[in-house]
């Protein structure tokens, strides 16, 4: 199914924009064009038919190729679309409710978020991408809970790397159920010709991306927040850096000022306190310089800290999955560095392995202890009693 539309694109000020949707099972993609205010031309909506092998189950596995395959496409057809908004399969996204200390600035609830989010990810997953939003539902005192969607962060880089080489810039990179969705409750359709309308629905999820050009909400998994943050980070430190080379000119001004009015006895009181304003003013920049270098300080070292408890709990979750024949863990809880272990046991001495199986592994603070064991009557078909046990320890923090 291919249709192109020979609508003049020499207009001013128009948009031109593809949405290509990565489906498990097959890929669309649409050409669509209009004024900055509304979308007025479906160019192309097409299902491709793609060598075996270059996407599978939603996932790009030849991005080169297909990158110069879609390039090669849109020069055929002069499809002159810079703009790329990709759908991925919902499949590989997680989503997380996430619960944050109410009052944190943009920097560090992004920060703290995507330490959290990746802390919950299999082993295989390096690094994740991330997008959120404030949860409406309310909250408790002093908290504040977001919706978290992450997306391994290789996939996204992926698509940004076929996009690039069709020539195009990826703008968005979302799930393609969300664009889809946005195709249901657009109102574009009173502006485009039905022809145009009936095409498009042919490729419902690929028209809901190149919408997203128009309508601006919705997930991203490319880094915009990152983008505006660091953007913003590096107006403020070139204005802190303003702020000090000018402040060395006020200070030495003052001195100016200072010395010639001892000279000539008739001080210019006005000169003398802006220059003293000037020079609080330079302080407080440097202060918030320093202030904001602490506080990266401690966030790294909370990152690290909770690499440091992953690595342990993982430690922790192996022994026990390997505990020896007659012994049944029925609860791990871990409140901070303190990990408590409920279980059963054919008898004392089971028990006691599983406790010496944990000392053995180096990530104790305070070695595992069994505070609680004992017999309670018996409950199997073999007539023989159970053993109830409880073990405490604290992990090591910070190492």
């Amino acid at each position: 199914m291919r249709w192109t539309s020979w609508w003049p694109l020499w207009r001013s000020r128009r948009l031109s924009v593809m949405g290509l949707d990565v489906g498990p099972e097959v890929c669309s993609l649409v050409v669509l064009n209009g004024s900055p205010a509304r979308p007025d031309t479906v160019c192309c909506a097409e299902c491709l038919v793609l060598p075996k092998g270059w996407v599978a189950q939603g996932e790009v596995l030849q991005a080169v190729e297909l990158g110069q395959w879609l390039r090669t496409y849109l020069q055929a057809g002069d499809y002159r679309a810079h703009m790329a908004y990709i759908g991925l399969d919902s499949a590989c996204v997680s989503n997380h409710l996430v619960t944050l200390t109410a009052g944190l600035s943009p920097d560090d609830v992004a920060f703290q978020l995507q330490a959290e989010v990746q802390s919950l990810q299999p082993d295989d997953v390096t690094e994740v991408c991330i997008d959120y939003r404030i949860d409406t539902e309310p909250a408790p005192a002093g908290e504040q809970r977001y919706w978290v969607q992450a997306v391994p962060r290789l996939r996204v880089e992926v698509l940004q790397r076929m996009a690039q080489l069709a020539g195009m810039k990826a703008v968005v990179v979302e799930p393609r159920q969300d664009a889809a969705h946005r195709t249901e409750r657009s109102d574009a359709w009173g502006t485009l010709p039905q022809a145009h309308v009936t095409l498009a629905l042919q490729c419902e999820a690929a028209f809901g991306l190149a919408l997203r050009a128009w309508h601006g909400e919705g997930t991203n998994f490319l880094p915009h927040r990152e983008d505006t943050h660091h953007a913003l980070r590096r107006a403020w430190l070139l204005g802190v850096g303003m702020w000090i080379t000018g402040g060395a000119f006020l200070a030495a001004g003052f001195a100016m000022v200072m010395a010639s009015a001892a000279d000539s006895k008739q001080p210019h009181v006005s000169d003398v306190v802006a220059s003293v304003r000037d020079l609080a003013d330079v302080q407080k920049a440097h202060q918030q310089a320093q202030a904001l270098h602490d506080r990266r300080t401690e966030q790294a070292r909370w990152l690290q800290a909770r690499h440091v408890l992953q690595s342990q709990s993982l430690q922790l979750s192996r022994v026990l999955s390997q505990a020896a024949q007659g012994v049944w863990v029925s609860r791990v809880k871990q409140q901070g560095a303190r990990w408590t272990v409920h279980g059963e046991a054919l008898s004392a001495a089971h028990a006691q392995q599983l406790v010496t199986q944990l000392k053995a592994l180096d990530i104790w603070a305070q070695a595992p202890e069994l505070p609680q064991l004992q017999v309670m009557p018996a409950v199997s078909a073999t007539g023989l009693p159970i053993w109830q046990f409880r073990i405490e320890a604290d992990l090591k923090v910070g190492v």
